[in-house]
């Protein structure tokens, strides 16, 4: 039996309506914007079959009579295949309403989630005299290294914000991308003839079609109430390493492999419920959540990249730890807010020969996870440390290791600069294409990032402002998303969710669509209440 969802066809047998998966070139060698996209135009189809002589599809993403439901079995099985492990808090309906009727599978407002988990105080520390100052803690242990290029000079790509964030004009590679994006949209959304024949004709298939995908990966909402018990248990499983290193106690590890077991299972079913979870405890700003927050995007980054789920597992439990020799750095160099002179940086760069030295002397350690802690600021160039790796000598999950290590530097608070939003990020790391990582794996950051990822602000055709609440794997343009301010850009009391793919309308009849990206603190707004 065929896999319905990865179907080889000739290119002669492609139609309107169809997902294409895979093509039977790189895409980067394609003329396609989006690495998946349903195919509803015709001088596309046209493209396809004069470039190419097969193509990859996926029945269950597509439209109309080229549509395929999957069995329902299948979605329960993948629904209770994960490890569910005991919450050190298990939810309580009476102090966590949302998030219990989310986990029964109740409709429940993404707004009362959010501040319920913004609002959750994780569990103290088992030992209370071992507690250190919370300054203490961040003062010697922090995510994000200075790196011996740009980011040390504070680059244009983290200073922007010194400017109106209404008024910015974008010209970076992601900026352009966005635009040609939407002028892609806006091209299709305006067509005549034979693609507004196929919307009509889909119109009600398209509805059953997108019940089904949900099911297959489920609401954000449910598989945050679902995976967030074992979300806080991570955090404290990985307080309680930051912990025993700042104070010189041994390392326990016991409890970090199941628990990384659940999360990549729920990457697997729906990634943006743990990036929600891992962003909003990220803005608390501990250094324990940072390093979470960097394992979980790393994790959902491998996961996109189909490597293993034992590799993506690896590299999760990497992520936690490669930065814990920090604790043996200097924090008047690790904080030093302006440019490091060349034997600081030389001495900063041995926080990573200290985190093996510490991570040598723990039992159970994984040798894998030694081998990416030890090359995770390696660079495809050779212009990386310690050893000067490159090329070839790097691995695929090295590589993914250190881009999202930067990734997530950049758009973190650093002493020596401001965190960049989502566009300038990825602006930055494509001007070191070639360079510091291979274009390949860039280009795939890009493609698992998206325009517009989750938590990422955005202005629809009306005015309004929303933040996008999950992504949308048919329609990568069509994000479901959460209205914040109205066409004044004044704040909605009662956040309104709305799911482009159903092609909602404004009161005014016209149907919404996002205009253009705007930086995280636009009209007033402050990321780090994650607009609760």
């Amino acid at each position: 039996m065929s896999d319905i969802t990865h179907e080889k066809i000739a290119a002669h047998q492609v139609a309107l309506g169809m997902f294409i998966t895979e093509l039977d070139k790189p895409w980067i060698e394609s003329d396609f914007m989006l690495q998946g996209f349903v195919l509803d135009k015709q001088a596309d189809l046209d493209k396809i079959m004069t470039t190419c002589t097969y193509v990859y599809i996926d029945r269950t993403k597509s439209t109309g009579d080229q549509f395929v439901g999957i069995k329902q079995i299948k979605t329960d099985i993948r629904r209770h295949s994960s490890i569910r492990l005991k919450a050190p808090v298990p939810l309580d309906s009476k102090k966590n309403p949302a998030l219990s009727k989310a986990s029964r599978g109740e409709k429940v407002s993404f707004m009362d989630i959010l501040r319920e988990v913004r609002s959750y105080q994780a569990p103290t520390f088992n030992d209370s005299a071992s507690t250190l100052d919370e300054q203490t803690t961040l003062s010697k242990l922090k995510i994000s290294t200075p790196s011996p290029n740009a980011n040390l000079n504070h680059s244009p790509a983290t200073d922007i914000h010194a400017a109106s964030n209404t008024q910015q004009q974008d010209s970076g590679f992601i900026s352009q991308l966005s635009q040609f994006a939407l002028r892609f949209l806006s091209k299709k959304h305006n067509s005549r003839g034979g693609t507004d024949e196929m919307q009509k004709r889909t119109a009600r298939q398209l509805r059953n079609k997108v019940s089904i995908i949900e099911e297959l990966a489920p609401p954000v909402e449910e598989e945050m109430a679902y995976i967030y018990p074992v979300f806080e248990q991570s955090m404290v499983v990985t307080r309680d390493i930051f912990d025993a290193i700042a104070t010189g106690k041994q390392i326990d590890i016991t409890s970090v492999g199941d628990v990384l077991d659940s999360m990549v299972e729920s990457i697997g079913r729906t990634p943006d419920a743990l990036l929600w979870l891992a962003k909003l405890k990220k803005a608390d700003g501990h250094s324990y959540q940072l390093a979470l927050h960097v394992s979980v995007t790393l994790m959902a980054f491998n996961s996109f990249l189909a490597l293993p789920k034992e590799q993506v597992k690896l590299a999760g439990f990497a992520a936690l730890l490669q930065d814990i020799g920090k604790v043996n750095i200097s924090p008047e160099v690790l904080l030093k807010k302006g440019k490091l002179t060349p034997e600081e940086y030389a001495y900063a760069q041995t926080h990573v020969n200290e985190s093996l030295a510490i991570l040598r002397q723990t039992p159970n350690i994984p040798p894998g996870v030694l081998q990416l802690v030890a090359e995770h600021h390696e660079r495809f160039n050779g212009s990386g440390y310690p050893a000067k790796l490159k090329g070839n000598e790097l691995s695929l999950l090295s590589q993914s290791t250190g881009l999202i290590d930067t990734y997530c530097a950049m758009t973190n608070h650093r002493s020596y600069a401001e965190p960049a939003y989502h566009q300038q990020a990825l602006d930055e790391i494509h001007s070191l294409s070639g360079k510091q990582f291979s274009s390949e794996i860039i280009n795939q950051l890009i493609q698992f990032m998206g325009i517009y990822p989750v938590s990422s602000l955005v202005e629809l055709n009306t005015g309004e402002v929303a933040v996008v609440i999950q992504q949308n794997q048919v329609r990568r343009l069509m994000p479901r998303v959460m209205l914040l301010l109205d066409h004044k850009k004044e704040r909605y009391q009662n956040p309104i969710v709305l799911d482009l793919i159903y092609q909602p309308t404004a009161p005014n009849g016209e149907v919404y669509r996002i205009s253009k990206g705007i930086p995280a603190d636009s009209y007033g707004l402050n990321p780090n209440e994650f607009y609760v």
